[in-house]
């Protein structure tokens, strides 16, 4: 029973941090399709992966390396025909999934959080390492 729990708090937390990595913090529109895509496909990849962690110890290795290589595949397979930036924030999101699915609730919102910030603040800080760069050349 507390396998079911720890399962369906899995699933919430995937499906969540799913749609907040694409989510738009910088005030733009937000797109309900990217939202709702993004959280399917980690919800996708937390349920294989939380499924696969369940065999007995024996082949559990075996199942859950077949999860990863299946979760990559239909990511890649549903992906083929998008845009880089919402391709990576994809597999991004599939890989939050698997992470939050083995446990690692915690390193899972890290990664998420310095997904986020990165997506949030690279031009500015490119725009200020181009700036160092010109002055050394000065």
């Amino acid at each position: 029973m507390f396998e079911f729990i720890a399962f369906i708090f899995k699933i919430a937390f995937a499906t969540f941090f799913g749609a907040l990595l694409v989510f738009p913090f910088d005030g733009s529109e937000i797109d309900n399709d990217k939202v709702i895509y993004s959280s399917l496909l980690a919800l996708f990849s937390c349920a294989l992966i939380a499924v696969a962690l369940q065999f007995p110890i024996e082949i559990s290795g075996i199942v859950t390396g077949a999860s990863v290589i299946v979760v990559f595949m239909t990511t890649l397979y549903l992906n083929k025909n998008i845009d880089i930036k919402l391709k990576m924030e994809n597999i991004f999101s599939s890989i939050i999934g698997m992470i939050i699915a083995s446990g690692l609730i915690f390193q899972a919102i890290v990664f998420a959080i310095s997904i986020i910030f990165i997506k949030r603040y690279s031009n500015t800080i490119l725009d200020s390492l181009k700036i160092v760069e010109e002055e050394e050349n000065i």
